[in-house]
């Protein structure tokens, strides 16, 4: 059973991932790694969960938040008939003010999240 939740979450995020354009599947693969990468960390710091004070745990804190802001940005730019109903992201149609809008905010999220990112390695 539990083998075949596993694949049926792997085909669904792979079904998602193929109706996106290539800015939201940049976010969106983003957002799994990040999550990847900071459950990995938590685990191999278990002490932030009661003394979030030292700077590894200061700087997870910080990753975790940048990858939520990540997701809240794409759910935004997402948001629409299609999205809110399962099917793909609305992205605002590319040449028009809104894309370009769009870009520049899911580009400003990955830019904080990638920086989180990078000093957390570094104390890691």
């Amino acid at each position: 059973m539990k083998i075949f939740a596993t694949l049926t979450a792997l085909v669904l995020m792979w079904m998602f991932s193929c109706s996106m354009t290539p800015p939201e599947r940049t976010a969106y693969e983003t957002v799994v790694a990040a999550k990847a990468f900071i459950d990995k960390s938590k685990a191999q710091h278990p002490e932030c969960a009661s003394t979030p004070t030292t700077a590894v745990c200061v700087d997870l804190q910080k990753a975790t938040a940048a990858k939520d802001t990540l997701i809240d940005v794409i759910e935004v730019l997402c948001a629409g008939p299609n999205f809110t109903s399962g099917q793909s992201c609305d992205f605002p149609k590319k040449g028009t003010p809104a894309y370009d809008q769009a870009i520049a905010k899911m580009n400003a999220a990955l830019t904080s999240y990638n920086q989180t990112a990078t000093d957390l390695k570094g104390v890691l």
